[in-house]
């Protein structure tokens, strides 16, 4: 695996954004960067942080009456993501116009159903090869498509839902938690975003106890295991350089930085 360039969940998900120029860059990091790679972890990312905002987006578009209502109720719960979604689609349509609503509903709504058709697909071909060496239960369960809607669920972890390996995978790098978690510690407190505080708390855990893999945990430490992960390769593509720009010193992985603000539509 030592001449394999893994991709980060976000690249993927830069891949599919409605911003022209931010899409063309990062699929260019796809192809100059063979042989590429990513974690299967990464596939429950793309359900948790990116197809369920869509079918949040889809569900609201579809319920409601007018745009404007559609933004209101996408907003009201919280769905922060699925609003910029819906702003990047408007401007990447272009001369996109509200009125009549139902005819502007259905133009979204056959973006959306092709995106949430596409995206799990798009997603895995990426990649020359999926990296599984946790076999994670959650990457498996693929979105699926319930008559007129998507649904995307990720169960929590259980002893009879979950028949993973990240214990003894987490269990194996011992030596570089205890160094990590070093390394945070000595840290000044801007920079340690909540990720990492997150990611100090299980990785003392795990050096004490082992991994506390049940219910949500690795899902809110992701940036620690596709780390470790990286590990195997050359290096990490990743634009989430808060946490990976730390995280790679005492774990001892490469990191090229993704720079959002400097591939987007100006």
């Amino acid at each position: 695996m030592d001449e394999v360039n893994f991709l980060d969940t976000d690249m993927f998900i830069h891949c599919l954004s409605a911003d022209p120029i931010l899409k063309r860059s990062a699929e260019k990091v796809f192809r100059d960067n063979h042989f590429s790679a990513m974690s299967a972890f990464s596939l429950l990312e793309l359900k948790g942080n990116y197809i369920q905002d869509m079918e949040l987006l889809y569900r609201k578009i579809n319920d409601s009456d007018s745009l404007q209502t559609a933004f209101a109720k996408i907003m009201r719960i919280g769905g922060r993501k699925s609003g910029l979604m819906l702003a990047m689609l408007i401007k990447w349509i272009g001369n996109f116009t509200p009125h009549p609503w139902n005819e502007a509903k259905k133009e979204l709504l056959t973006y959306l159903d092709s995106q949430l058709g596409a995206a799990w697909g798009v997603f895995k071909s990426k990649v020359d090869v999926i990296y599984d060496d946790f076999k994670c239960s959650r990457a498996l369960e693929e979105p699926v498509e319930d008559g007129d809607v998507w649904r995307t669920t990720i169960p929590h972890c259980t002893d009879s839902n979950t028949q993973c390996k990240i214990a003894p995978f987490m269990d194996s790098y011992k030596k570089e938690l205890i160094a990590l978690v070093e390394y945070l510690d000595s840290l000044s407190p801007e920079l340690k975003t909540d990720e990492l505080k997150k990611i100090r708390e299980v990785a003392v855990t795990t050096i004490s106890k082992g991994f506390p893999w049940r219910d949500r945990v690795c899902r809110k430490v992701g940036d620690l295991l596709i780390g470790l992960q990286s590990k195997s390769g050359i290096k990490l593509i990743t634009s989430n350089y808060k946490e990976h720009g730390q995280l790679h010193v005492p774990l001892n992985y490469s990191v090229e930085h993704f720079n959002v603000v400097a591939n987007r539509t100006k």
